[in-house]
């Protein structure tokens, strides 16, 4: 058995793609293991991500404190990175940490693992099926087959938050023991600070959203909860940041609604390391989305000190304490929105909120108590 306490383990996280630009899950799983003493590597694909070529070339790097494998991408399948030579790149991996059942760089390692017994863990953060049916057809065939085994064979099988859990169990059919691990935040880096007017200038109550601007974002609701919030809050200004395929048509129902002098859009790409300055300047955070696996933007907000107003999805039912650091409405629901944001239009409330909101990160959700629930499941490990 593994006894963390007793070696500095080299830890492999194996992830399709990877840039340090968009620090993600899998980069604060790796930093707060290497601060804690291991020797980490990501084991990933010279492919890029989606949400990576939305972003400039000249806006990744920096230095960091574990390292990455880029393994040569061979072809990028439907976002589906197969990469070769990760056989020699895993056998002086203590540890394996595989993100998600259907990236075929996971399946790859896991074989490699089985053959040089390495144990596995596997995390997930899957909570819906893809809106496009060729995708969803697509899943369905590796959920019988490949995902299936990756899920029944790993050592540990962990999902970041219940309605992931929730998904394994009534979706999936998975029937062996799942644990909930959470994504965690810097809470460091991720902090209340002094507004310096930077960026959201305009309105006295500020309201923002982080979201790729895509169709489940559910920000077509927001916006039509932006016709109510105004006439009961005549100050309120909704900052959106973000690109993505529904732009103009989020635009046009701003000029429909003649909203244009209390929406704007934040195109800019906005480093990690300056967005608690960002966060810093506005009142309330707002998260619409219709479905969300997680909601890392939720935990970075809350963890800045600031209350917020989400939808009862994925990892929002276990971050966002409803009527303690912010309040939670059912998805598409304009009405509900709305009236929760202008009960948070008092700023004393909003206080309170937003201070309960940054102890609970600082108490559940900080990357140093996530890391050490991981290194408790690999000692579990047999």
């Amino acid at each position: 058995m593994l006894q963390v306490s007793d070696k500095r383990m080299n830890i492999g996280i194996v992830v399709p793609y990877f840039t340090p630009y968009v620090r993600g899950n899998e980069y604060g799983l790796a930093q707060s293991l290497a601060d804690l003493g291991h020797d980490v590597t990501i084991i990933t694909s010279t492919a890029r991500a989606p949400r990576e070529k939305m972003v400039a070339e000249t806006a990744r790097g920096g230095r960091l404190d574990f390292d990455v494998n880029y393994l040569p991408a061979l072809i990028d399948a439907g976002d589906n990175p197969i990469v070769k030579g990760i056989d020699k790149r895993i056998r002086n991996h203590d540890v394996l940490m595989l993100q998600e059942d259907y990236p075929f760089i996971c399946h790859r390692a896991y074989a490699a693992a089985r053959k040089h017994d390495i144990p596995t863990i596997l995390s997930s953060e899957r909570t819906y099926y893809p809106e496009s049916i060729v995708k969803r057809y697509a899943l369905s065939v590796l959920d019988a087959t490949v995902n299936k085994k990756l899920r029944d064979g790993v050592d540990i099988l962990t999902v970041h938050c219940t309605a992931a859990r929730e998904f394994m169990i009534g979706e999936l059919g998975v029937r062996r023991e799942i644990r909930v691990i959470h994504v965690g935040v810097d809470t460091e880096l991720f902090r209340p600070m002094e507004s310096e007017g930077k960026y959201l200038t305009e309105g006295s109550f500020r309201m923002l959203t982080v979201a790729r601007l895509h169709r489940y974002k559910g920000l077509l609701y927001l916006l039509e909860a932006m016709k109510r919030i105004r006439e009961e809050v005549h100050d309120a200004h909704l900052y959106i940041i973000g690109k993505g395929s529904e732009e103009q048509n989020l635009r046009s129902l701003i000029e429909k609604l003649e909203l244009s002098s209390v929406v704007t859009f934040l195109t800019r790409p906005i480093p990690n390391h300056e967005m608690p300055a960002l966060y810093a300047e506005c009142d309330l955070y707002v998260q619409p989305s219709i479905v969300e696996p997680y909601g890392i933007a939720v935990l970075e907000a809350m963890a800045c000190g600031k209350p917020v107003v989400g939808t009862g999805v994925g990892g929002m039912l276990d971050t966002v304490e409803d009527g303690e650091t912010g309040f939670l409405v059912e998805s598409m629901d304009s009405r509900g929105l709305a009236e929760r944001i202008i009960m948070l239009s008092d700023p004393g409330l909003r206080g309170e909120f937003g201070q309960a909101a940054r102890k609970r990160m600082e108490d559940k959700f900080d990357w140093r108590c996530i890391a050490d629930e991981y290194l408790e499941v690999i000692d579990a490990i047999g």
